[in-house]
């Protein structure tokens, strides 16, 4: 019995589910917080947003390396098996996509976003709050590499990105229950364009990643 036949789509869509459960551990961490800390006092607040983005990348960087680690044993899938590099065109297009997305955050938030953000949390904070999308994104990444494995193996096609559907009807669905509609239907649209970027790029991860970061950033 090789390899195939053992794993299943819905053993690759589980390590997707792992993932974006991955993110949500956050959640956990803030009732603990909560829990031991209780409100902080103003004073405080400064170094408990710190402390929390600390304690989050480092919470998301071993389930991404858990992550990775166990599905290339227990899945024989490698998310960087793929290293064809992407040509001219490939990268264009990526490129175009960014600047699209770069557009629509400039009206969502009625401005630039890292201007905005640095304005409002101040230099220490907005580094640290960067640092802690670098993690986050590691586990988007992640999530559209599990899902894409899963929809290729359940309906043998590779060209829908079905990374990014997964991706868009888990996070945009949190999105609109934590936040609001609008932002939910932002988050599902941005997703799928993160799962076409993926397949775009050949599935390379190491072009892959930094494209959807900077996505993300700007």
């Amino acid at each position: 019995m090789n390899k195939d036949e053992v794993v299943k789509w819905d053993d690759h869509l589980a390590f997707g589910l792992y993932a974006f459960a991955g993110l949500g551990m956050e959640l956990v961490l803030l009732i603990l917080e909560k829990m031991i800390i209780g409100k902080p006092t103003s004073e405080f607040q400064y170094i408990n947003f710190i402390i929390h983005w600390i304690m989050t990348c480092i919470i998301w960087g071993v389930v991404a390396f858990a992550l990775v680690k166990f599905s290339k044993k227990n899945n024989f899938f490698d998310v960087f098996m793929y290293r064809d590099k992407p040509n001219t065109k490939e990268i264009v297009i990526s490129l175009l996509l960014l600047l699209i997305t770069t557009v629509v955050s400039l009206v969502s938030w009625k401005g630039f976003k890292p201007y905005i953000e640095l304005k409002h949390l101040g230099v220490n904070k907005f580094v640290f709050q960067y640092i802690y999308y670098i993690f986050e994104i590691m586990l988007v990444v992640l999530s559209i590499a599990f899902g894409q494995k899963a929809g290729e193996v359940r309906f043998n096609n590779n060209k829908v990105p079905w990374g990014g559907i997964f991706l868009g009807l888990t996070w945009g669905l949190v999105h609109i229950l934590t936040q609001s509609l609008s932002t939910g239907i932002i988050a599902a649209g941005s997703s799928i364009i993160y799962g076409i970027i993926y397949n775009l790029l050949n599935k390379n991860i190491r072009y892959v990643y930094f494209i959807i970061l900077f996505m993300f950033l700007l």
